[in-house]
């Protein structure tokens, strides 16, 4: 699915932002997107405004990322605007779902190169990562006054004012509630440790290191932190 130019402009800078974050490279997501009614044809009915879909089998893997028009609407919104526009409401939850969903498919892409495996709570928590930093780093190239402040005002808006979709089962509440807590705990210790003292170059060190981190080590490693 090709998504108005606008729209594609706003997906391919948050991808490349994931990516000079985390010192990685993927593949285009703007090539991956897929429909609805794709979605529906090849088993899957996408019930979030964002989902990552994925086929495996034996050794290939087919992947596509749904956005609904919702998100696709805001990430058109997005082109073209000062890169601050995009904290604002109600620009700001399409935003967050656009680099959540982009952080699931470069996470996977790039776990996929390597061979190595992931596990979803993993890859819910590096998207909840990615996105507070995307936004985060929009503030901080701009040489806004005020950082720390402007990063807890950002924090509290992605991390304490959540919900969970009805559909979900008790194990899924658990695994979003459990990433939610510990990358908005994560999120303060980079504040403390990096964003108050204008340690820009730690920051992007600190986050690369940590997306490097193994299935079984990176939760335990963001709750040492929180």
């Amino acid at each position: 699915m090709a998504p108005p130019a606008p729209a594609a402009t706003t997906l391919a800078f948050l991808q490349e932002e994931i990516h000079a974050i985390n010192a990685v490279r993927a593949p285009p997501v703007v090539e991956f997107l897929i429909e609805r009614e794709g979605a529906v044809a090849s088993g899957a009915g996408p019930m979030a405004s964002e989902a990552l879909l994925v086929r495996e089998g034996g050794d290939w893997l087919d992947v596509g990322l749904f956005l609904d028009p919702g998100v696709l609407a805001a990430a058109a919104a997005a082109a073209n605007r000062d890169g601050v526009r995009m904290l604002a409401r109600p620009m700001l939850e399409g935003i967050t779902a656009a680099a959540e969903g982009i952080s699931h498919f470069v996470y996977l892409s790039t776990r996929a190169e390597e061979g190595r495996r992931m596990s979803l709570l993993e890859l819910e928590l590096q998207a909840e990562v990615d996105k507070f930093a995307v936004l985060l780093l929009q503030l901080w190239t701009r040489g806004r006054q005020r950082l720390a402040n402007l990063s807890e005002g950002l924090r509290r808006r992605l991390f304490e004012d959540v919900r969970f979709l009805p559909h979900l089962d008790a194990g899924e509440v658990e695994r979003y509630r459990t990433a939610n807590r510990l990358a908005a705990g994560y999120a303060r210790w980079l504040e403390e440790r990096f964003v108050g003292p204008g340690d820009r170059d730690g920051f992007l060190r600190e986050l690369r290191t940590t997306y490097r981190r193994g299935t079984a080590e990176k939760p335990g490693y963001l709750a040492s932190r929180a």
